[in-house]
């Protein structure tokens, strides 16, 4: 594994440790930059927060970042394998950030027992039982998680949503476009479409990764077989007793923001240290602000769009003041 561990320049003559942040991406092919190379996409995410964090912030409240590649993806290669990223299933991905919080523990500038998880979409999803992992490794517990874009949210009710919200932008389409859209793209079309995935994914012998389209296009089947076996409520409940943040914002439509709710926030991780919730209202998945609508229909272009903009400037505000107070006592 490859990756970047950000820190901030060291002030003279002071021997601080710091608080250090791991970044958990989302579903896909992302490296270290929060970047999807093998789509030319630019998505700017977890080098903007890393930035932030050790660059924008007070000197004296600066944290440290490690994002990495993951496995398949940037340095994270193994050479002749050109299947690595689709044979790795959800619970290899566990285990991967599992080492990166090994390799912050062991660092001389980290304060081992101030390590954050920040988890985006799929990283926010598997947090739980990334803290289980951790503290099954003998590492000093996760002190806290700030989950992104994800917070109590299952892969099926994720594409759930998203079904839905694909056929209500059909259905808002006009002009020739849309009647094309509402002719091609149905409930009952999408539905097979996922249930004939579902089929190749639990086919015989249970594949690590299937192809589809005659070749062109790859499913990583394992990940896909272990996600629908988790039970993210009863990890959150069981796993989750550090400090935590959870940010999803009302313009995402790739997951549910209601469960950002104060009183569903308590009710997922009751035996967290602390939680704290909020739900901004033009927050969008690619944890930039839009004033428009968003749409499924337009999602690579949206993101292209998004991935030239600062991040929301509400969403590293929220995270500075619960930095501040949970892990420098402000």
């Amino acid at each position: 594994m490859y990756g970047d561990l950000s820190l901030p320049e060291q002030q003279e003559q002071s021997s601080d440790l710091l608080p250090a942040i791991v970044i958990v991406n989302g579903s896909g092919p992302i490296d270290r930059n929060g970047d999807v190379p093998q789509m030319k996409l630019k998505l700017n995410t977890s080098n903007q927060f890393a930035k932030h964090m050790t660059e924008e912030r007070p000197r004296d409240r600066a944290i440290a970042v490690l994002s990495y590649d993951k496995r398949g993806v940037g340095k994270s290669k193994k050479k002749g394998d050109k299947n690595l990223f689709y044979r790795t299933g959800m619970m290899d991905i566990v285990l991967d950030a599992v080492e990166a919080v090994r390799y912050v523990f062991a660092h001389p500038r980290i304060d081992k027992s101030k390590i954050v998880l920040m988890g985006h979409s799929e990283g926010a999803i598997i947090m739980p039982i990334i803290c289980r992992e951790v503290k099954k490794a003998g590492l000093t517990d996760i002190f806290g998680c700030i989950f992104y874009a994800g917070f109590g949210e299952t892969l099926e009710k994720a594409l759930e949503l998203q079904r839905e919200t694909i056929l209500a932008d059909v259905q808002m389409e006009k002009g020739v476009k849309g009647f094309i859209l509402r002719s091609a793209v149905t409930e009952d079309k999408l539905v097979k479409q996922y249930e004939s995935l579902m089929k190749k994914v639990h086919a015989e012998g249970d594949p690590d990764f299937i192809s589809m389209q005659c070749g062109l296009v790859k499913q990583p089947a394992k990940w896909w077989r272990e996600h629908m076996a988790y039970d993210v409520e009863g990890a959150l409940k069981e796993y989750i007793t550090c400090h935590c943040l959870a940010i999803t914002g009302q313009k995402d439509v790739q997951v549910h923001n209601e469960q950002c709710s104060p009183e569903k926030a308590a009710a997922l991780v009751p035996l967290a240290a602390s939680v704290e919730s909020h739900r901004p209202i033009n927050l969008t998945h690619s944890l930039r602000s839009s004033d428009g609508s968003e749409s499924l229909l337009n999602i690579k272009s949206n993101f292209v769009r998004m991935g030239k903009l600062p991040l929301d400037a509400e969403l590293l505000s929220i995270t500075d003041d619960w930095c501040d107070r949970r892990l420098f006592g402000l």
